[in-house]
C-alpha cells in the first residue's frame, strides 16, 4: 500500500508541476494578449475620440469661418444697396425731386462742369471734384462744322447727368466706410451711359490706355456684353423685381489692372418708376485683400491651410504653402474686354487627388477622411457659402456658391494617438517582465505547497480507492476511516453516505420503480383528458367566431339594396385580417337621400368586430329614428359607443366619417381617412376629414370637435372612400401601398361602373401585396354618380 501511495505521490506532484507550469505560461500569454488587445483597443478609442473631436471642432470651425467670410463679402453689398435704393428714388420721384436736383446741379461743389477732350473724344470733369463724371463719344451732338474740335453733349444725357449731381454726397461717404472699397459708381441705362465714380480719377483717359476702342461702343455692350439683357430677364418675376437685394449681380474675382490686388465688380440694376424699363446701375469695386488675407491667416493645427475656391474650381484665396500641398498651378485669362482674371484651378492641379476633388453639392459640411494627398493622408473639409448673381460673360446670369476648404494634415491631428501607442509599446515590454519574474517565484513556492500537501492527501486517497474496490465487488457495506474535518475528511464521509444509499437504493429498486410507473400513467390520463377539453374549446370557439363572422357580413348593404338607390352607383368591399374584422361601412337610404358610412376600429378580431357591429346599430338606429341633424347624429353614435366601451372595459376608438347625399351635393362629418374625388375629366381632389371630427369612444361628448363640409358631384364624378388597411398595405420588402397609388389606380378606371372600379382597388391593392400576410382589415366603398 505504501509503495502504491508513493506511485501516486510521485504522479501527483508531476501532473500538478506540469499543470501549474502550463497554467502559469498560459497566464502570462493570456496578460499579454490583454495588454496588447487593450492597447489595441484604447488606441482605437482614442483614435475615435480624436475623429469625433475634430470632426466637431473642424465643423465648427468652417461654418464660423463661412459666416465671417459671409460677413466680410456681405458689407460691401449691403452699403451697395444703401447707394441703390438712394439712386432709384431719385429716379422713382423724378418730378417731385426736379427741384432740388436742379439746384443741386447748379451748386457750386456739386455742378458738373465737363470739359470735351478732342483727341480722346470724351468729356469728363476736372480733379478736385467728389466724383469724376465721364460722357463718352458716342453720347454727344454732331460736331460743329465751324469749331471742329468742340462737341456739346446730348441734351438728354446731360439732363440725366444733372439728375444724379445729388450723388456727389453720398458717393464718397459710402466709400469710405464700411469694407474695403476701390471704387462706387453710377452707369447710366442705354443710349446715357455716363459714368459717375468715386472717387475722382481720370476714368476716361485710364480707359483710353486700358481699352482701345472702348469709346466707339455702347459702354455695356463693350465691358459687360449680355448682362442688360440678363437683368431684362427678371422683369417678368415679381418676386425678383420687389427684392434688389436679389438683384445684386458680381463678377469673377480678377486682378485689377490698376494695382489693387484681387477684386470684384458687384452691380445693381436700377429701373424706372414702372419697373418695366432699364434705368442705369449702381456699381461698386470690392477689394477682396481682406478677404483673402482672412483665408490666408487661418491657423489649422500646425500646418493646416484654408483656401476659397469658386464653383469652377478657381482657387483666389490661399496661402504659399497651401498652394504647394494643392498642387495648383497659375495661369491667366482675359474676360473678353481687358480684364486680366487669375486661374488656378483644382482640375488642374499637379496631384491626381486635387485633380478628382469634387466640391460639395449640399449645404451641409463636407467632412473627408483620410485624403491622400502627394503621399501623406490629410482631412479635408469642404463647405458652400450662399449663393450671389454672377454674370458669366454672356445673356446668362447664373448663381454662383463659392467653397471654402480646410485641409489638415491627420498626422497632426493623431500625434497624441501615435504617442499614446509608443507608451502603450513601452508598457508592455516592462510588464512582460515582471510576468515571467512573478510566473518563476510562483512556480516555485507551489511546488513546495504540493510536495507537502501530497503526503497528507495520499492516504486519504489511498483508503478511498481500497472502498471503491468493494463497492465494485458488490460490497454495499464498507466503510471508510475518516481521520480528519478537512475537505478529504468530507470526501471520506461523503464516500460513506454514497455507500449506504447505494446499498438502500438496490434494495429498493423494484418498489420504486413501480411507483414511478403509477404516477406516470396517471400523468398520461390527465394530459389526454385536458387534450380532449382543449379540443372542445377550440371547437366552441371556432364555431362562435364563424358565426360572429356571418353575423358581420350578414350586415353589410346587399347588392339589391346598393342598385336601388336613385341618382347614385356604389359599390363596397370588406376583406377582415382575421376571422373578425373591426372596420365599417354601411349604405342607408335616407329619403330623398343617402347616408353612407364607413370607419375603422382599432385593432382587428373578436372585439373589433363587435365594436363594428355597434356602430352599425347606431347608425341604423339614428337613421330610423329620423335624426337629420348631422353634427347631432355623430355625437350620439359617439355617446352610445362610449358608454358601451366603458361598460365592458375596452380599450378601443374607431375612426367614422358619416356621407349625406342629395341632390348632387355630398355632405361629409367625422374624422376618418382622406376621401379621394375624381371629377369626369380626370382631375383628382383629396378631402381631408381630419379637422371634422376626433375619434369616436374616446369622449363622452365630441360635439365641440365635429364640422362639416359639402361637395358638389357632376354626373361622372367619382368619391373612393378606404380604411388604412389599402394605404398601410406591405409587400414583401416592407413598402406601403400609399395614397398615390390608389389615386392613380382610380384615375385610370374612374370611367368604368363603380363595381368595376371597385374590383380594380381591391386587385391591386392584392397583386401590390403580393405572397406579403394581410395584417389589417381592406375595405373600400365607391361611389359614383350616374
Amino acid at each position: 500500500m505504501a509503495t502504491t501511495g508513493s506511485r501516486f505521490r510521485t504522479k501527483f506532484v508531476l501532473v500538478a508541476g506540469v499543470g501549474l507550469v502550463i497554467g502559469l505560461t498560459l497566464a502570462a500569454l493570456a496578460s499579454l494578449k490583454g495588454i496588447r488587445v487593450l492597447g489595441g483597443d484604447a488606441s482605437e478609442e482614442i483614435r475615435k475620440g480624436l475623429e469625433r473631436a475634430s470632426r466637431e471642432y473642424l465643423t465648427n470651425h468652417i461654418e464660423d469661418t463661412a459666416q465671417r467670410v459671409e460677413f466680410l463679402r456681405g458689407r460691401a453689398r449691403a452699403e451697395l444697396g444703401v447707394l441703390a435704393a438712394v439712386t432709384q428714388t431719385l429716379i422713382d420721384r423724378q418730378a417731385d425731386l426736379a427741384p432740388l436736383t436742379a439746384a443741386a446741379a447748379a451748386a457750386g461743389p456739386l455742378r458738373d462742369a465737363l470739359v470735351y477732350d478732342p483727341r480722346g473724344d470724351w468729356s469728363q470733369t476736372e480733379a478736385g471734384e467728389p466724383s469724376a463724371v465721364a460722357v463718352w463719344g458716342y453720347l454727344h451732338a454732331p460736331a460743329d462744322p465751324k469749331q471742329p474740335g468742340l462737341r456739346d453733349i446730348k441734351p438728354e444725357v446731360r439732363a440725366a447727368v444733372e439728375q444724379t449731381a445729388l450723388l456727389d454726397l453720398l458717393l464718397p461717404a459710402l466709400l469710405q466706410y464700411g469694407a474695403e472699397k476701390q471704387a462706387m459708381y453710377f452707369i447710366g441705362p442705354e443710349g446715357a451711359e455716363y459714368l459717375r465714380i468715386a472717387p475722382y480719377a481720370d476714368a476716361a483717359g485710364h480707359a483710353d490706355q486700358l481699352y482701345p476702342g472702348h469709346n466707339k461702343s455702347p459702354f455695356w455692350s463693350f465691358y459687360f456684353p449680355g448682362i442688360v439683357d440678363g437683368w431684362r430677364r427678371w422683369l417678368p418675376d415679381p418676386a425678383r423685381m420687389r427684392d434688389p437685394a436679389a438683384q445684386v449681380t458680381g463678377t469673377a474675382p480678377y486682378t485689377d489692372a490698376g494695382g489693387s490686388g484681387a477684386i470684384m465688380t458687384m452691380f445693381q440694376p436700377l429701373w424706372d418708376a414702372s419697373r418695366a424699363r432699364f434705368a442705369g446701375a449702381v456699381g461698386v469695386d470690392v477689394t477682396l485683400g481682406q478677404l483673402i488675407r482672412y483665408v490666408q491667416d487661418l491657423e489649422l493645427a500646425g500646418s493646416g491651410f484654408a483656401f476659397l475656391a469658386q464653383e469652377n474650381g478657381n482657387v483666389f484665396a490661399v496661402n504659399a504653402d497651401g498652394q504647394e500641398i494643392l498642387g495648383l498651378q497659375q495661369a491667366s485669362g482675359s474676360s473678353g474686354a481687358g480684364v486680366d482674371i487669375f486661374q488656378q484651378f483644382l482640375h488642374q492641379s499637379r496631384d491626381p487627388a486635387i485633380q478628382a476633388l469634387a466640391l460639395p453639392s449640399g449645404d451641409t459640411v463636407d467632412y473627408r477622411d483620410p485624403v491622400a494627398i502627394g503621399g501623406k493622408d490629410y482631412v479635408v473639409v469642404l463647405k458652400r457659402l450662399d449663393p450671389f448673381n454672377v454674370w458669366s460673360g454672356s445673356t446668362d446670369i447664373v448663381p454662383e456658391r463659392w467653397t471654402l476648404g480646410f485641409v489638415v494634415p491627420a498626422a497632426e491631428i493623431y500625434a497624441s494617438l501615435h504617442k499614446a501607442q509608443d507608451t502603450i509599446a513601452a508598457s508592455s515590454r516592462g510588464i512582460l517582465v515582471s510576468q515571467i519574474v512573478i510566473t518563476l517565484v510562483a512556480l516555485a513556492v507551489v511546488m513546495f505547497g504540493i510536495l507537502l500537501v501530497s503526503r497528507r492527501m495520499t492516504g486519504a486517497l489511498v483508503d478511498l480507492a481500497a472502498g471503491a474496490g468493494k463497492i465494485a465487488q458488490k460490497d454495499y457495506d464498507v466503510r471508510v476511516d475518516v481521520r480528519s474535518d478537512d475537505e478529504f475528511g468530507a470526501l471520506g464521509r461523503a464516500f460513506n453516505q454514497m455507500a449506504a444509499e447505494i446499498r438502500a437504493y438496490t434494495h429498493d429498486l423494484e418498489r420504486l420503480v413501480e411507483q414511478r410507473t403509477a404516477e406516470l400513467q396517471r400523468a398520461s390520463r390527465e394530459i389526454m383528458a385536458l387534450n380532449e377539453r382543449l379540443k372542445q374549446e377550440n371547437l366552441r370557439l371556432g364555431a362562435e367566431l364563424d358565426v360572429a363572422r356571418r353575423l358581420q357580413l350578414m350586415v353589410l348593404p346587399q347588392e339589391r339594396e346598393l342598385a336601388e338607390l336613385e341618382g347614385l352607383d356604389v359599390a363596397g368591399y370588406m376583406r377582415p385580417a382575421d376571422e373578425v374584422g373591426g372596420d365599417y361601412y354601411d349604405v342607408l337610404r335616407a329619403g330623398d337621400g343617402v347616408k353612407i358610412g364607413i370607419g375603422d376600429v382599432t385593432g382587428h378580431g373578436l372585439e373589433s368586430g363587435v365594436l363594428m357591429l355597434m356602430i352599425q346599430t347606431a347608425v341604423r338606429t339614428l337613421q330610423a329614428a329620423e335624426e337629420r341633424d348631422a353634427e347631432r347624429f355623430l355625437n350620439i353614435v359617439n355617446k352610445v359607443l362610449y358608454q358601451n366601451i366603458q361598460r365592458v372595459g375596452l380599450d378601443r376608438t374607431a375612426t367614422l366619417v358619416l356621407l349625406d347625399y342629395a341632390q348632387g351635393v355630398l355632405r361629409l362629418t367625422g374624422q376618418h381617412e382622406e376621401a379621394v374625388v375624381v371629377r369626369r375629366g380626370g382631375s383628382i381632389e383629396r378631402i381631408d376629414t381630419v379637422d371634422l371630427g376626433m375619434p369616436v369612444g374616446l369622449e363622452v361628448d365630441i360635439a365641440a370637435f365635429i364640422a362639416r363640409t359639402e361637395l358638389r358631384l357632376s354626373p361622372g364624378d367619382v368619391v373612393v372612400l378606404y380604411t388604412d388597411g389599402i394605404t398601410e398595405a406591405e409587400d414583401i420588402h416592407g413598402e406601403l401601398y400609399g395614397i398615390d397609388r390608389l389615386c392613380e389606380v382610380v384615375r385610370r378606371v374612374h370611367e368604368r361602373p363603380a363595381a368595376e372600379i371597385k374590383q380594380a382597388i381591391v386587385d391591386d391593392v392584392m397583386r401590390f401585396i403580393g405572397a406579403q400576410k394581410v395584417f389589417d382589415d381592406i375595405t373600400t366603398v365607391v361611389i359614383k354618380r350616374r
